[in-house]
C-alpha cells in the first residue's frame, strides 16, 4: 500500500507569458540551447542563487548548450537560499520545440542544481530522490506567430526525464494551439 503521506506528481500547465521572460530569451534564435531562468527579481534585477556560475560551467563540460537567461551586467547573485527551496524548483527556457535531447539537457540541469544544493558529497542516489520542481518555458515561432507553452513537472528528480517526455508527447500538449489574433500580444505573442 502506498504511504498516503509521500507528495503525488504533478504534471500542469506553467502559466508563463512573454512579460515573464527575459528579452534575451525572447529575441534569441531557435537552437537547443537551454536558458537558465532567474530564481527570482528583485527591484526588475534578475536574481540567481550564488553557485549557478559553477553549474552552468559544469553543464557545459558535459555537453549541455545551457546559458543565462539574462545577461551578465543584469544578474546579482544572492548565497541565501536555504538548500530545500533551491533544490525544490528550477526554471528553464528553450526557444525551440521540446526534443529528446533537450529534455535529457533539462534534466541534467535540474541534477546538477540538486547537486550543487545538496553538497557534493551527496551521493546520486539522494540526488535522485531529492523531489524538484521544474518548470520549462517552450518558445515555438511560427510564420506568423510566437507562442509561449509552459510546463510545470514535480516528482522525484529520478522520475522527471519520463514525466517531462510523457507530456511532451502528449498530443494535448504537443500541438501548437491555433493562430488566434485577438489573443495576440504586442508583438503577435500568445500563451
Amino acid at each position: 500500500m502506498p504511504d498516503i503521506n509521500e507528495p503525488q506528481d504533478t504534471v500542469m500547465p506553467w502559466r508563463v507569458s512573454a512579460a515573464d521572460l527575459p528579452a534575451m530569451v525572447l529575441d534569441a534564435p531557435a537552437s537547443d540551447r537551454v536558458f537558465l531562468l532567474p530564481d527570482s527579481s528583485v527591484d526588475g534585477v534578475a536574481v540567481y542563487r550564488d553557485d549557478v556560475a559553477g553549474m552552468v560551467k559544469t553543464l557545459r563540460h558535459r555537453g549541455v548548450d545551457i546559458d543565462f537567461a539574462v545577461a551578465r551586467e543584469d544578474r546579482r547573485y544572492l548565497s541565501e537560499y536555504s538548500a530545500t527551496a533551491v533544490v525544490t524548483t528550477m526554471c528553464v527556457a528553450v526557444v525551440t520545440t521540446l526534443t529528446t535531447d533537450l529534455v535529457k539537457s533539462i534534466v541534467l540541469a535540474a541534477w546538477q542544481r540538486a547537486r550543487s544544493s545538496l553538497g557534493a558529497d551527496c551521493p546520486p542516489e539522494q540526488v535522485d530522490e531529492a523531489r524538484v520542481m521544474v518548470k520549462v518555458a517552450e518558445i515555438v515561432r511560427t510564420d506568423r506567430e510566437t507562442v509561449i507553452r509552459g510546463l510545470e513537472v514535480t516528482s522525484r528528480l529520478a522520475d522527471i526525464e519520463s514525466l517531462i517526455q510523457a507530456a511532451v508527447s502528449d498530443p494535448a500538449t504537443a500541438e501548437l494551439p491555433p493562430a488566434d489574433p485577438d489573443a495576440a500580444g504586442p508583438e503577435g505573442t500568445t500563451e
